[in-house]
């Protein structure tokens, strides 16, 4: 008798099990894949918004920088020292102004009150608003410290420099300080 592969009852019955199991495996690759590239997509998308962020944030510090410098540098170009005074009007502080000292950890006044001492910088492209910077005179330091002699009137004269500056937006803001001492 000859047997045709049709006859063959082993080979039949394995040929009707593997009809569906080729399907479900290629569904489940496929399924697999689509997740695989879901997640990479998130990750691309969180590590462009973190790119944007730090680059906002750059921008900011650069900016605060600038007008921690200018600052300095108007100290330094002063031939004689600035008679500081309450409101700033001079382009420094006294130490006893009201709500002097530590004002610039709570980010309120003089920044919120818009004090005529804080001096707004201009041309700097690629940020939400110029920034500000205010001197406050910190203390003086007498050079000679004997005692018996008469005292010294010459010293060095301590300045805190502070900036607040914002980025290409308003999210990143950053104030810097500066400690600056000069002899007059």
């Amino acid at each position: 008798m000859k047997h045709t592969p049709h006859d063959n009852p082993c080979l039949h019955s394995s040929a009707k099990t593997q009809q569906g199991a080729v399907l479900i495996f290629g569904l489940i690759l496929l399924l697999a894949l689509t997740l695989i590239g879901i997640s990479s997509m998130q990750g691309s998308v969180f590590n462009e918004k973190m790119a944007g962020n730090s680059r906002d944030r750059n921008f900011a510090f650069q900016a605060a920088e600038s007008a921690l410098r200018d600052g300095e540098l108007w100290l330094t170009n002063n031939p004689v020292q600035p008679l500081a005074n309450p409101t700033g009007s001079n382009g420094v502080w006294s130490p006893n102004s009201p709500g002097a000292g530590n004002w610039w950890q709570s980010g309120g006044a003089p920044w919120a009150n818009g004090a005529p001492s804080i001096v707004t910088l201009n041309g700097i492209s690629n940020i939400q608003a110029q920034p500000q910077r205010l001197i406050e005179e910190d203390k003086f330091v007498k050079d000679n410290l004997s005692v018996g002699q008469q005292q010294s009137a010459t010293g060095l004269n301590y300045y805190r420099v502070t900036t607040k500056a914002s980025g290409g937006t308003d999210k990143a803001i950053v104030q810097l300080q500066s400690m600056f001492s000069r002899r007059y």
